[in-house]
């Protein structure tokens, strides 16, 4: 009988410990997409934490060895629920624009160049992250959008990740309390 109990107990331990491997928490893109005052902003919900990573990159399904990126790390001032983050903004006060000057990345035949996004233009994909970054490279999904999405953003509105491929425009209110709890 205590023999059996403890087998059970050690399967049972197992079992709990592989679940724990299955049932993380979904990654979370911590940005959505929002126009205010008539320009791209990305708003971030901070949650508190001491910095962000931003980046906006072009997404047509082929780099052809050039990455067209904007990113930025902003420390917000103190703890905040959510901030705004200018896209193609002007360095501020606790920004630390991240994509100023073409530069390589890799070598060989891997490489590729990484050239500051300074606009959106039409005809073109866009992909907006700040999100939480899981083992192996995988990440949040990301924002994805085009220039025909800015002008259905409303006001209080963002355009936010469902997935990959897909979005959704909700309250930035209701945005933020998701992400944030």
């Amino acid at each position: 009988m205590r023999r059996s109990l403890a087998v059970a107990m050690v399967v049972l331990m197992a079992g709990i410990s592989l679940a724990g491997c299955f049932l993380r928490r979904p990654l979370v893109q911590r940005a959505a997409l929002a126009m205010v005052d008539g320009r791209p902003t990305a708003v971030v919900a901070a949650c508190g934490r001491s910095s962000v990573d931003v980046a906006v990159h072009q997404d047509n399904g082929d780099y052809a060895g050039n990455l067209y990126e904007w990113s930025v790390t902003v420390t917000p001032p103190s703890p905040a629920k959510d901030i705004e983050v200018e896209l193609f903004g002007a360095e501020r006060p606790g920004w630390d624009l991240t994509t100023e000057q073409e530069r390589i990345v890799g070598s060989g035949q891997s490489s590729f160049k990484v050239i500051p996004l300074t606009s959106f233009d039409e005809g073109h994909h866009y992909k907006l992250t700040a999100g939480d970054y899981g083992p192996e490279g995988s990440s949040a999904p990301a924002v994805a959008f085009t220039t025909d999405d800015l002008p259905t953003i409303g006001d209080g509105k963002v355009l936010s990740a469902v997935d990959n491929n897909h979005t959704k425009i909700v309250s930035r209110e209701s945005f933020v309390r998701d992400r944030c709890g």
